[in-house]
C-alpha cells in the first residue's frame, strides 16, 4: 500500500489537486467551494485533510491556528 500522502490525499479527495511546496515547507491544495476554487495551506497533511472538510468555512486555518504569511519578509511564522 503507498503511503505517500499526496497519493492518500488524491485517493480520499478525488479530482483536487495536493502538493507539498519544496520552498514554503506547507501542504496545499485547491478546491471548489461553493464561491469558486480556493487554494488552501496547511502544516501537515492531516491539518490538510480537515481543511479540505471544512472548505464550506472561511477563513482557514482560522487566525488562532496554522501558519501565517508575514508580507514582505516572506516568512512563515
Amino acid at each position: 500500500m503507498n503511503t505517500d500522502p499526496v497519493v492518500v490525499l488524491h485517493r480520499r479527495f478525488p479530482g483536487l489537486v495536493f502538493w507539498f511546496g519544496a520552498r514554503t515547507g506547507a501542504w496545499w491544495a485547491i478546491v471548489p467551494p461553493p464561491a469558486g476554487w480556493r487554494l488552501i495551506e496547511a502544516a501537515d497533511p492531516d491539518q490538510l485533510t480537515q481543511a479540505v472538510i471544512k472548505s464550506q468555512s472561511w477563513p482557514w486555518p482560522s487566525p488562532r491556528e496554522g501558519a501565517r504569511w508575514t508580507l514582505g519578509e516572506g516568512l512563515y511564522r
